[in-house]
């Protein structure tokens, strides 16, 4: 991490301990000279000039963040525990950007495809030029596992496509916060899925800088009962997918699928009654 052009730190939103953990690496890597700017997953394009125009007035007001840009209604995890990460930059006078889609555009690529983003932003983003076949039936393989094998067929393509339009720019985000903003790394704070080496955002990172040093950090849960930490990788094929893995606690031992197939019944549900609504 000491000569990383990038390094992207992977959490499981709703652990404590992996925000935690990001604002220590954070704090670490400006304690050794480091400059970086930080990159959030979570914060929308459109998000940016309110939080811009926050940090213009109120420089070191971390709290302030979540209210400035209507975090409350984003659907992510209480502000309180990115505020640290948040924190650690503005005391170390790290940029903060923006590096989220909006969601009515990732609306629109799940409707009409990456075409959505219009050629230019295609092409800037490399995303008209064509990824490996088996890469991308990997990256749907992975999709449909991580949905507890649920999701249904005509739905992988378009998530796909979100995910590849995700990743691309959050790794342009990346890119631009080098240079311009005299920093001398790029840091990103996404979910685990986004940090894999092997096809999430280092995989648009190395399309576009292919000499770039990159280090990815994955922070992982410990499952129950297993003690063995290789036996973790099972779950990637045999290979743990980052450089660096840090095992924390887990938040909770709630079954994941269970809550997935719940929810999956309520659209059901909410689309039969809609359906119904308009027959009627």
């Amino acid at each position: 991490m000491k000569k990383a052009d990038f390094v992207l730190i992977g959490e499981k939103h709703d652990n404590a301990d992996h925000h935690w953990l990001q604002a220590k690496l954070v704090s670490e890597m400006a304690a050794y000279g480091r400059r970086p700017a930080l990159v959030f997953e979570m914060l929308t394009e459109s998000q940016q000039a309110p939080l811009d125009a926050h940090l213009a007035n109120y420089t070191d007001d971390a709290a302030g963040i979540g209210a400035a840009v209507g975090w409350e209604k984003s659907g992510w995890p209480d502000w309180k525990m990115y505020q640290p990460i948040a924190q650690q930059a503005l005391y170390n006078d790290m940029p903060l950007l923006a590096g989220g889609l909006d969601r009515d555009m990732t609306k629109r690529i799940a409707r009409e495809g990456l075409d959505a983003l219009g050629e230019g932003r295609a092409e800037t983003l490399m995303l008209n030029q064509p990824i490996d076949e088996d890469k991308r039936a990997e990256m749907r393989q992975v999709i449909f596992q991580s949905h507890c094998q649920q999701l249904p067929e005509p739905m992988l393509d378009p998530m796909l496509s979100v995910t590849l339009a995700k990743d691309a720019v959050m790794a342009d985000k990346m890119i631009m916060a080098r240079g311009p903003r005299k920093t001398d790394v790029a840091v990103l704070i996404a979910g685990g899925g986004h940090v894999r080496a092997d096809w999430g955002v280092p995989l648009h990172l190395k399309r576009r800088a292919p000499d770039a040093r990159i280090v990815t950090v994955g922070l992982a849960e410990v499952e129950k009962d297993v003690l063995d930490p290789a036996a973790h990788a099972e779950r990637y094929g045999g290979a743990m997918p980052f450089d660096f893995v840090w095992f924390t606690p887990r938040v909770d031992d709630e079954d994941p699928c269970e809550a997935f197939a719940d929810q999956l019944r309520q659209m059901r549900e909410k689309r039969q009654k809609t359906e119904e609504g308009e027959n009627g």
